[in-house]
């Protein structure tokens, strides 16, 4: 399977493990594209903290996060600063990395908006896609890989053996990578 999500719970730190299972996949040469969300854990009188995507090649960050004001509830996600960061997975795509990481299929992608293209654009050239997923986006994660994508343990080792053993059968450069 080229296409597998780590499954998570509210509260639970993805990001942090998404970057540390890309920091033990290029520890074995592997190309790694793709964007993963941090917090600054500056809490400003917005009561959240400022949330970027970072580009994982580049390390360039993207403001994504929408200030809806004082303690204001539910999802920040400001779409238009997160097509800001869309060329860094173009780009990812375009050159062939090994794994791709795109860091949730969330409320946007389980609306068709967001990041989805970039799945489906990666999918269709080969590369291997890395996600999390989390209630209430399951049903819709599922019905948009249609029984094609992996569902992974919330543990670091999961992920890295997962794209060890299943995406880099797939990868593009899984012939010519150097073990």
């Amino acid at each position: 399977m080229r296409l597998a999500a780590i499954h998570y719970e509210r509260g639970f730190d993805i990001d942090r493990l998404l970057i540390n299972v890309c920091r033990m996949l290029t520890t074995e040469r592997l190309r790694i594209g793709g964007l993963v969300q941090l917090s600054t854990g500056e809490r400003g009188g917005n009561c959240a903290a400022t949330t970027h995507i970072v580009d994982l090649r580049t390390g360039e960050k993207f403001d994504i996060w929408e200030d809806r004001g004082p303690c204001a509830r539910g999802c920040r996600l400001d779409e238009a600063g997160l097509a800001h960061a869309e060329p860094a997975l173009q780009l990812a795509i375009d050159e062939r990395v090994d794994l791709l990481v795109i860091n949730r299929f969330g409320r946007a992608e389980s609306l068709g908006r967001g990041l989805r293209t970039y799945f489906e654009a990666a999918l269709a050239t080969g590369v291997p896609v890395l996600t999390g997923v989390r209630a209430p986006y399951d049903k819709a994660w599922r019905e948009f890989h249609g029984g094609l994508g992996a569902e992974l343990a919330c543990t670091a080792t999961a992920a890295f053996d997962w794209t060890m053993r299943d995406a880099m059968r797939w990868s593009p450069n899984a012939i010519t990578r150097v073990s």
